[in-house]
């Protein structure tokens, strides 16, 4: 099956994206904006996910939380997420109301009001989710892992901000932020589920005349990854070690390897039958979970192990790991282990696109981040020509064929070893 896209580009010049499906009464509209932690001056460091809390507090038309009761009372969600690259909001409905959607979140977009007294109300809210991600080990291990892994460039900062950002953020900022980053050039509009190109008119309509000038208000310093760096955070966790292993890997700017490093993610540290959870888990009884992490980022991005182990196995656990690191650089995977890869993956990818809302979480996605939609029509298509042999070539380049721990940055949470 493959995925088809639909792309409009509107007089505003914001591209238009439908996915159309009639099999359920149900329709997506969800606008991204290619704007994230990555893009924000350090001062401001949080802006954008500070930002998108605000954006359901109040435009020119509608009153705090006149949007989502109006939502809500069509028998719609909705929600929005913010991460390093990028913003997006969604509202899911049944597709008679799709135009409604359109209307709310262009109000958002165009005439969000920013009130001081709902900043700070929100303010709160922000620093409450703040100090709750502080308590909470694997919030720590991950904002600890992208803070020691890139040194410096776009990932280094975190996406919900430091407390003095989150505290010193004020609306004028907010509102010079909302106005230049949120572009009809720096955004997309996607559509998906059950709807007629009649939307196209209306999308049209609600956007018309929307004019803001895109700019640049960070300039982050090209990607410097650290190298061979051990980082431990002794902090209570009821009893077990949080460890991620981190390597330099391709993003969407270097898009030709990123397929195959999916299927290596899959065969080494994706379900039961992976070679880690195999070797180090159940046969070693090293750790009582280890999985992979790929996240595609847009730049230079890495490829994670994650485990969680007893605070004296540590050690063993990371010489397991790179014994098994070299063991399946070389050896490249059979027929039978690719199959089952391409397998799982092929059956994740569809599973996440089987919703309206999954589908356009997808389309936005992958758009935003390559300003293309081939990436994603051709994804099925693209993973039946994976060989054991690109495989290899792309888990080479990752971990290096001799010493993985040169480049490899371990960063872990819990107690001492004993």
């Amino acid at each position: 099956m493959q995925h088809k896209t639909t792309l409009h580009k509107l007089s505003c010049g914001m591209p238009l994206l439908i996915c159309a499906n009639h099999e359920v009464e149900l329709a997506t509209v969800d606008i991204w904006v290619r704007t994230g932690s990555g893009h924000e001056p350090p001062a401001v460091n949080g802006i954008s996910h500070f930002l998108e809390h605000m954006l359901f507090k109040g435009t020119a038309q509608y009153g705090l939380g006149e949007i989502e009761n109006r939502i809500e009372s069509l028998g719609g969600v909705c929600n929005a997420a913010t991460s390093l690259d990028f913003t997006h909001y969604y509202v899911t409905i049944p597709s008679s109301h799709v135009n409604t959607a359109v209307e709310m979140i262009c109000e958002m977009i165009r005439s969000s009001t920013l009130e001081a007294s709902e900043l700070e109300k929100e303010r709160l809210v922000i620093l409450e989710e703040y100090r709750r991600k502080q308590d909470h080990p694997t919030g720590i291990l991950f904002e600890q892992m992208y803070a020691t892994f890139f040194r410096k460039g776009p990932y280094h900062q975190t996406v919900i901000g430091t407390e003095e950002t989150i505290q010193s953020i004020n609306r004028d900022q907010m509102m010079d932020y909302y106005r230049h980053r949120y572009s009809p050039e720096n955004m997309a509009l996607v559509i998906c589920g059950d709807v007629t190109p009649a939307i196209i008119d209306k999308v049209e309509s609600a956007f018309s005349g929307f004019e803001r000038q895109l700019t640049a208000l960070h300039h982050p310093p090209p990607t410097e990854y650290g190298r061979g760096i051990l980082n431990h955070i002794d902090k209570p966790t009821g009893g077990e070690v949080y460890v991620t292993w981190s390597f330099p890997a391709p993003g969407l700017n270097n898009p030709g390897a990123i397929l195959d490093l999916d299927v290596a993610q899959f065969i080494l540290g994706q379900g039961r039958a992976s070679i880690l959870h195999q070797q180090l888990k159940e046969k070693q009884n090293l750790c009582s979970s280890i999985s992979t992490y790929y996240p595609t980022h847009i730049h230079d991005s890495l490829f994670v192990f994650i485990a969680t182990c007893a605070p004296n196995q540590r050690n063993a656990l990371r010489e397991g790991l790179i014994s098994e690191i070299k063991a399946f650089l070389a050896n490249p995977p059979d027929t039978d282990t690719l199959a089952r890869a391409h397998r799982l993956l092929r059956s994740s990818h569809l599973f996440s696109m089987e919703t309206s809302s999954g589908t356009a979480t997808n389309t936005g996605y992958y758009y935003t981040l390559t300003g293309d939609t081939a990436f994603l029509d051709k994804y099925i298509r693209n993973l039946e020509n994976i060989t054991p042999e690109s495989v290899m070539n792309a888990a080479l380049e990752v971990f290096g064929a001799d010493h993985p721990m040169e480049t490899m940055v371990e960063v872990s949470v819990g107690p001492e070893s004993n």
